[in-house]
């Protein structure tokens, strides 16, 4: 009898044990489960990666613009070497400290805690950056907008017809795979040989650095329809002029006058769907204050887009 009683217990503390420790697992799981993806996860095959570019400041030398090239991250962290950090995507920094080498760390990170850093070497010199001036409504798109002038004879203020026959670029010079808005001019609206209150000048005044070299670039169509042409044939003119304006006659006359700073006139005659690129030099004058002077001589329709002016470096 004694041995039966020695084998039931031992027996109940197998069983007990057993149920311990199924207790013990059942109510705490997740020590498997926390080791595991959740249903339907997938491996994070694309970890941030870290890179930057900087453009000095066109009037202040040690304010520096700094372009995030980071790729597959939502938060940054930049050092600038100097005890300064910033969170922003694109920050602007100025290094107080002037002239000089500069570590500057990014850090990009994504929402799984992943990131990547480099540290770049950022040169901050006192080296004159010229302006680079913004042509607005330069892509033609916003009708004739930023493109007007008043005339004291009265001519006409819009500087020109807006068109759905652009090019086909976009003012990025990629292409569209279609045509853009752009900048129309007929006969009715043609300067010199047919000028009347309809004639069509467009203008518009730009800042740029004085006595630096500049290019004016530009795209025009004219049409080749069967029609008379003006003597000295259709054509498209660019001019830089001297000076910013208020009246369009004074523009005009300098124009008329050869005053201005780069003439280029356009006679490539290609049909409206061809558009011919532009790019002429010029020096910009003492004071750094120029205009875009844009018209045409024509008997059909004539098309001009995507007009630029920007330092050549």
């Amino acid at each position: 009898m004694k041995n039966k009683v020695i084998f039931f217990r031992k027996t109940t503390l197998l069983l007990l044990s057993i149920v311990a420790v199924s207790f013990i697992f059942s109510c705490d799981d997740s020590l498997f489960r926390d080791d595991l993806p959740d249903a339907g996860s997938q491996v994070d095959n694309f970890l941030p990666t870290a890179d930057f570019s900087y453009t000095p400041g066109e009037r202040d030398f040690n304010t520096i613009q700094f372009t995030n090239l980071a790729t597959e991250s939502t938060t940054f962290l930049w050092d600038f070497g100097t005890g300064d950090t910033s969170t922003e995507k694109d920050p602007v920094y100025k290094f107080a400290g002037g002239e000089g080498d500069y570590n500057v760390t990014l850090t990009a990170s994504d929402n799984n805690g992943m990131s990547a850093t480099t540290t770049i070497v950022v040169e901050v010199v006192d080296r004159f950056v010229p302006i680079n001036p913004e042509v607005l409504n330069g892509d033609m798109e916003d009708s004739s907008n930023n493109w007007r002038i008043d005339f004291s004879n009265g001519w006409s203020r819009f500087g020109f017809e807006s068109s759905s026959d652009g090019s086909w670029l976009l003012y990025d010079g990629t292409d569209n795979g279609a045509k853009t808005r752009g900048a129309k001019w007929n006969m009715r609206r043609s300067a010199a040989e047919w000028a009347n209150p309809d004639t069509r000048h467009a203008y518009q005044a730009i800042v740029v650095s004085p006595n630096w070299e500049y290019t004016l670039e530009f795209e025009y169509a004219i049409k080749d329809d069967i029609a008379t042409d003006p003597i000295g044939g259709r054509r498209m003119v660019a001019e830089i002029l001297d000076g910013h304006f208020t009246d369009g006659v004074d523009a005009y006359n300098q124009s008329i006058a050869g005053g201005a700073l780069v003439t280029h006139v356009g006679t490539e005659v290609k049909g409206k769907t061809t558009f011919t690129q532009v790019k002429v030099d010029f020096t910009s004058n003492d004071s750094g204050l120029v205009s875009i002077w844009l018209w045409a001589v024509t008997p059909v329709d004539l098309y001009v887009d995507n007009v630029k002016v920007y330092p050549r470096l």
